[in-house]
């Protein structure tokens, strides 16, 4: 009964001291002071002799006298995790264990747990004159650290504060597997504490080097800056059609004025020849009727093709930057398209002036409008769009104009009429033109594949707004 309570004592007495090497206090084994008395259990961490007797001294300080064939072992606790020790300090403890466990036989349970513990340590740091448990060993901490770090540390690699944490635990966890490898480990652990430390105090890491938010922002700023430039310089948007209306239109239409012309003077000719030769006052009023009112509409029709509409409303101060930043930030530098896109009129008006180039015309094209630029207008649903062109030295401005609106059922609802000059044209002729401009369009901005990724979502007064499909 007795030697179950010390042994139950002396298993409370080792939880006490775990990790107890570390500040050098060793447990003393004495025998019993009485015959039947269990063996004692003294906490030393400090031993000394006086008057032929061993004094020693415990942990704060309490000194204990005892003579010199008391002592039955002199134990070192095993040490905690991640306490580096040497080997001969555990052969010894395991050594002094055995020759305890033979002399204390009520505390063999619990030696063995310690000797146990020891021997787990002296597993992780075998000695070279044993090849096979050197390399058992060896393989065992390879197997740990591929575990706890499955990639080395990439200088340019950007991590994340959790992968840091996640990456530093797991090397210390290793570490108190491992504590004869302990300068290793945290020469493995430095560079992954140095990112955290470094992105703990907001720097930011760019090929390597940590930048504070100024030099990244400099830094950043003037490579953007470069690199946009260089693209920008060498990039050409598609060349546009160079016609408006072709030869087939304008020759129909000359033929038209001139069949109209023709019959108009001729109804004249024959009312007047009608009045004063055959007297017949009836088809004379009939036949001139009938040539004043083609000549007139021709007219009419003559005055608004060459009328100049009101033209539109220029905007001025409008800047070629940021539709210059739409093509790189989205063509050049291949970001993430934002969920909305919006471009005023003045912006791209700008920026047409600019980059807008036609194409040169075909040896065959003699009679047709000529291209010369393009402008846009925004209003609240109604977008303008003005080309102008040249026929016979005369300008002619061939404006269309898209009203867009969501019918109640979510439906895209959109009307297109066009003009020339004044006059308006017929659908066929309009819707035609139309799609001619916006596959020339949708060529120039290839480059950021506005065709296939964007879509009409509104139109307001000097801008309009594009979403992502």
């Amino acid at each position: 009964m007795r030697r179950c309570a010390g042994a139950a004592w002396a298993a409370g007495l080792w939880l006490l001291v775990a990790g107890a090497a570390e500040a050098g206090v060793q447990v003393y084994i004495l025998e019993p002071a009485k015959a039947e008395a269990a063996h004692e259990l003294v906490l030393v961490e400090k031993e000394s002799a006086q008057d032929g007797m061993v004094v020693l001294t415990e942990p704060g300080g309490a000194e204990k006298k005892v003579s010199k064939g008391r002592i039955v072992a002199r134990l070192t606790p095993a040490p905690g995790p991640g306490t580096k020790v040497d080997r001969e300090t555990a052969v010894a403890a395991i050594h002094a264990l055995l020759e305890a466990k033979a002399n204390a036989v009520a505390l063999e349970r619990t030696l063995q747990e310690e000797m146990e513990k020891w021997k787990k340590i002296l597993d992780q740091m075998p000695s070279e004159q044993d090849p096979e448990a050197l390399a058992k060993a060896n393989a065992a901490w390879a197997e740990a650290m591929r575990k706890a770090m499955p990639k080395a540390y990439d200088p340019a690699a950007r991590y994340t504060p959790e992968e840091l944490a996640a990456q530093i635990e797991a090397l210390a966890a290793v570490k108190k597997d491992f504590p004869a490898r302990t300068e290793e480990i945290d020469r493995q652990a430095e560079p992954w504490r140095v990112e955290q430390s470094e992105m703990a105090a907001g720097k930011r890491k760019l090929e390597g080097r940590w930048l504070t938010p100024a030099e990244w922002e400099q830094e950043t700023g003037e490579r953007d800056r470069a690199a946009q430039e260089a693209f920008l310089a060498k990039w050409e948007i598609p060349e546009a059609p160079p016609v408006l209306l072709g030869q087939g239109v304008v020759l129909a239409a000359a033929g038209v004025a001139l069949g109209a012309a023709f019959l108009g003077a001729s109804f004249l000719f024959h009312g007047i020849l009608e009045f004063f030769r055959h007297r017949a006052w009836w088809k004379g009023a009939a036949w001139t009727l009938a040539g004043a009112a083609m000549i007139s509409v021709l007219a009419w029709a003559s005055g608004l093709l060459l009328a100049v509409p009101e033209p539109l409303e220029g905007r001025e101060n409008g800047n070629t930057e940021p539709v210059e930043e739409l093509f790189w930030r989205y063509g050049g530098g291949k970001q993430n398209l934002p969920k909305e896109v919006k471009v005023t009129d003045a912006d791209l008006n700008a920026w047409l002036g600019k980059r807008l180039r036609f194409a040169p015309l075909k040896v065959t094209d003699i009679a047709v409008l000529v291209a010369e630029g393009w402008q846009v207008e925004m209003e609240d649903g109604v977008l303008r769009l003005d080309r102008t062109g040249r026929l016979l030295g005369r300008h002619f401005v061939l404006r269309h104009e898209m009203t867009f609106h969501r019918a109640e059922q979510g439906e895209d609802v959109y009307r297109i009429e066009a003009t020339l000059g004044r006059l308006p044209l017929p659908p066929a002729l309009v819707l035609r033109s139309w799609n001619e401009w916006m596959n020339a369009l949708a060529r120039m901005t290839a480059v950021i594949g506005a065709a296939e990724r964007w879509t009409l979502e509104r139109i307001e007064k000097g801008a309009i707004v594009f979403s992502v499909k």
